[in-house]
């Protein structure tokens, strides 16, 4: 049974977020916060979030594995995912499905997270399959552009997505990580960079 909170996360209080009673393929989106993940944890990440009214989920270090949760999966995320008009009204697609859950990863832009340590990734999946979420990343890598009709029909199949995938979004996070290492954690490890030896 799907568990509102997820087990060994950090709890945080993201204070009210709306519900939203949505309808469709369940999703995941994934962000970044920006930040360098060897100097902020994921702890202090969400309290930023919240504080910014922008909180996520969850926010996850890859680094060190950390995992805060300020908002039960149930809860919709106040930060903007993507809005596109209808009948003279903006719908953020962060309200559809039955659940859409941020995940914000503590990492720079520029340096794609899935090119280090995913430690303490394989619990989120599984929190995230719990909730309908399949293991697919239908719009392919982030990072590459695609039209507007493309990004809401992929959209409509539900699954893991980057911030910049969602209809309507302006954002160009999280960066041009590899869906593949996101989606099988372990199966494509990667190296630390070893002390030279000079002899």
């Amino acid at each position: 049974m799907a568990k509102a909170w997820m087990a060994g996360a950090e709890r945080i209080d993201g204070a009210t977020a709306r519900t939203a009673a949505g309808v469709g393929a369940p999703r995941a989106v994934w962000t970044v916060t920006g930040t360098d993940p060897d100097v902020w944890s994921a702890r202090e990440e969400a309290l930023r979030l919240v504080h910014e009214d922008r909180a996520a989920h969850l926010v996850w270090n890859p680094r060190d594995g950390g995992v805060a949760q300020a908002l039960a999966a149930t809860r919709r995320s106040p930060l903007p995912l993507g809005r596109t008009a209808r009948f003279d009204r903006f719908l953020d697609h962060g309200d559809e499905g039955r659940v859409c859950i941020v995940v914000a990863v503590v990492s720079l832009e520029r340096e794609p997270f899935t090119d280090g340590p995913l430690l303490g990734l394989e619990p989120i999946l599984e929190w995230l399959e719990s909730w309908g979420v399949p293991r697919t990343w239908p719009a392919g890598p982030p990072g590459l552009w695609s039209s507007p009709e493309d990004r809401t029909r992929v959209w409509s199949r539900g699954g893991h997505f980057g911030h910049d995938q969602v209809p309507g979004s302006l954002s160009t996070a999280p960066g041009r990580v590899n869906p593949e290492h996101v989606l099988t954690p372990g199966a494509h490890p990667t190296l630390e960079p070893q002390p030279s030896v000079t002899t």
